[in-house]
């Protein structure tokens, strides 16, 4: 069954070691079910509790127009009946050109003509920090309602997963799905994205033209003076309807080609005339024609490059200010929160100001989170020239240190038991969880900027204390790559205790992508450099995380010293929990060399203890242990009370995982006692339930189980 990494959660079929309640700064231990198989399971890592950058679909801007041929074009393009053998359609233009509002748009009115049942939008961010698409199908997955422990790691398996669920959940909602991916770069990142047969469609949206995606492809090129004028009147009438300057169509059309039609500019000049009810259209036409002739950082938009300059000369100064410090974001959006650190103030009075960059079309907001146009951040980084370097890297600080106390606390609040008394940054776990998953992009981001910029604790800190939720939410990738971080930083500065740590987390990462030897290397490091620093409780650990990899390698016998010396450590440490996990994780090795009644007592012996601790979880997990352990002696009817009820458990706590490995296990003990038709519906589900949640492993011998059984 699924692996427990801390004794808060519901079971897994092992233990690993890393950060307990007794030592929250340091690494996790792990726990083993009594099958073996480590995959974590989480309660809380449903769908509506994830991390997703796949969300419903946004509502249009107000005052969206000066399309219409190019939204029947593309309407024609969606069309079910024109579908023409390509699921995929993209909008492409260069950037600043509206394309986003357009597909917005577009696919607002196909769900309305009930073309599609529902819509996903996803932001694949192709020009600030790009989400490739194994991200993105991860994002889309969660959106479709899969739990994270049933995503596969494997490209091509959740590429399948995806258009599989695509084609379910169109059933379920009466009718097909459209998929906007919006910002996409490179073909590589949406062409896993195309959804398969069923009359599902996917939206693209890029600056490039794709050519590695099939697809029908809608070219969007700038407004005519015409369109440009409407946009700009129908956006001061929006504010003000009485404004005269909105019939102005001389001064407006001077300030529609001072913007080369440019629908951001557009914008974003409106702003400025909305801003400044004295301020004219000619006048301000002028301003933008000298400043393009001014702007050379702006190559291809030297239009922008003037309507970002005289916009932010008419901003008061604490909003320029704010614009400047945002430039230095390390995610593509910050909340309100996080601004009020960045800018040194309280939230109330960076809330006007975010409102006032906002109001001037410079920024969004939604939610209590901000965001910039990847343009207008290109350009925000280009302001902090004359200002004084320290003033910038204090605010900087700031926001690195928030980042990393808000991280550390939330970690405590997942690692904390029953009894423990996590930091009030965050009421409970779940609001903990709930910030995670919103800052996650943001996070990662930062751990980068952090090791770019030197600012050692937070290189460290973050990595290793984001371990945890990496894991929960299985984003092994991004837990290998900021751990390294951490590695490095660690390495180079001599600590070698957070060298340790980061090993032993790296470690973790490893193992559950499956790359056993460097797994291997890595804990033996942290190991090594543990009893170097004589520090016991973190040489536990990696015995214990070492004994997993070793034993899923076959190496049992060299698994069970491994976990025979955590658990000798930990008896000397006094610690309760670490030793518990021990005996359970021993249990698992001494039943695959066929020392079954030791391992019963192994598992009895963990059992007893995560009772007596109040864990649940572990208590379950190991409770699950002996039963398995029972069947291998043939002690058929122990093993039958205790594995049902371990199926029931593991139903009641939706853990796919564990449940799929119960069945199998009950299921085996009724066939090998010959009642196979007892076995067979236990067996079926086993292959089912473990199909879904990517343990080709155990699915493979449930399957052959059942071939067994049937035949």
């Amino acid at each position: 069954m699924p692996k427990k990494k801390n004794k808060q959660r519901k079971p897994s079929p092992r233990t690993r070691v890393g950060q307990n309640r007794a030592h929250a700064d340091r690494d996790v231990v792990g726990i083993s079910n009594h099958r073996g198989d480590i995959n974590y399971f989480y309660a809380d890592a449903a769908p509506q509790g994830a991390a997703s950058m796949a969300a419903a679909l946004p509502p249009v801007e107000a005052g969206f127009t000066g399309r219409e041929e190019d939204l029947e074009r593309l309407l024609a393009a969606l069309d079910p009946a024109n579908a023409e053998g390509t699921a995929a359609v993209s909008v492409v233009g260069m950037g600043g050109v509206g394309k986003t509002q357009l597909a917005l748009t577009a696919a607002h009115q196909t769900l309305g003509q009930g073309w599609f049942s529902q819509a996903l939008f996803l932001d694949l961010r192709g020009y600030t920090t790009p989400v490739n698409a194994h991200r993105a199908l991860q994002s889309l997955l969660h959106s479709l309602g899969v739990e994270a422990e049933r995503i596969p790691e494997d490209g091509d398996a959740r590429a399948g997963l995806y258009r599989a669920t695509l084609a379910a959940r169109g059933q379920e909602w009466g009718g097909p799905v459209l998929v906007v991916a919006d910002n996409a770069s490179t073909p590589d990142q949406v062409t896993p994205l195309e959804p398969g047969p069923g009359g599902h469609r996917l939206l693209a949206t890029s600056r490039e033209r794709l050519g590695g995606l099939p697809a029908r492809r809608v070219d969007v090129g700038v407004l005519n003076d015409a369109e440009a004028f409407r946009v700009l009147a129908t956006d001061l009438r929006l504010t003000d309807p009485d404004d005269e300057r909105a019939h102005d169509v001389e001064g407006l059309t001077q300030v529609a080609k001072a913007c080369a039609g440019l629908p951001l500019a557009l914008r974003i000049a409106a702003g400025q005339l909305k801003n400044a009810p004295d301020l004219e259209p000619e006048p301000l036409a002028h301003a933008l024609t000298q400043g393009a002739d001014r702007i050379t950082r702006f190559t291809d938009h030297r239009e922008l490059g003037a309507v970002f300059d005289t916009s932010l000369a008419r901003l008061p100064a604490e909003q320029q200010d704010l614009l400047t410090l945002l430039g230095m974001l390390p995610g593509p959006d910050i909340s309100t929160t996080a601004a009020a650190v960045l800018a040194g103030t309280d939230e109330t009075t960076v809330v006007a100001r975010l409102r006032g960059l906002s109001s001037s079309h410079l920024l969004t907001g939604s939610k209590g989170r901000w965001e910039m146009h990847d343009l207008v951040a290109s350009y925000a980084t280009t302001l902090a020239g004359p200002r004084p370097a320290s003033r910038l890297t204090r605010a900087r600080r700031r926001l690195l240190d928030y980042y990393t106390d808000h991280v550390t606390a939330a970690a405590q609040h997942l690692q904390a038991l029953p009894g423990d008394d996590p930091p009030e940054a965050f009421a409970d776990r779940e609001e903990a969880l709930g910030w995670l998953d919103a800052q996650r992009a943001v996070l990662i981001n930062t751990a980068h900027l952090a090791h770019q910029t030197g600012h050692i604790r937070a290189t460290i800190e973050l990595p290793l204390k984001l371990r945890e939720y990496l894991d929960m939410r299985r984003l092994f990738r991004d837990q290998n790559t900021i751990t390294r971080l951490a590695l490095e930083t660690a390495q180079r500065i001599g600590d070698r205790l957070n060298e340790a740590a980061a090993w032993n987390n790296l470690g973790l990462a490893l193992y559950e992508v499956r790359r056993f030897d460097e797994a291997i290397e890595a804990h033996t490091r942290a190991r090594n450099i543990s009893q170097q620093l004589g520090d016991a409780h973190r040489e536990a650990g990696s015995w214990g995380n070492l004994g997993l990899v070793l034993c899923e390698m076959g190496r049992c016998d060299e698994a069970i010293d491994a976990h025979t010396r955590a658990r000798n450590i930990s008896q000397q440490l006094g610690d309760a929990h670490t030793e518990a996990m021990a005996w359970n994780n021993l249990g698992l090795a001494l039943r695959e060399t066929g020392r079954c009644d030791e391992a019963i007592d192994a598992h009895t012996h963990a059992r007893n203890t995560f009772h007596l601790l109040g864990d649940a979880h572990g208590e379950a997990v190991a409770y699950a242990g002996v039963g398995t352990s029972l069947g291998r002696i043939q002690r058929w009817e122990e093993a039958t009370v205790i594995l049902e009820w371990s199926v029931e458990f593991f139903a009641e706590q939706h853990d796919q995982h564990s449940h799929g490995q119960a069945c199998y296990e009950l299921g085996l003990v009724h066939y090998r006692s010959g009642c196979p038709d007892q076995a067979i519906p236990l067996l079926e589900q086993a292959v089912e339930l473990l199909a879904a949640t990517n343990d080709p492993h155990m699915h493979a011998q449930a399957r052959q189980a059942l071939d067994e059984a049937a035949t």
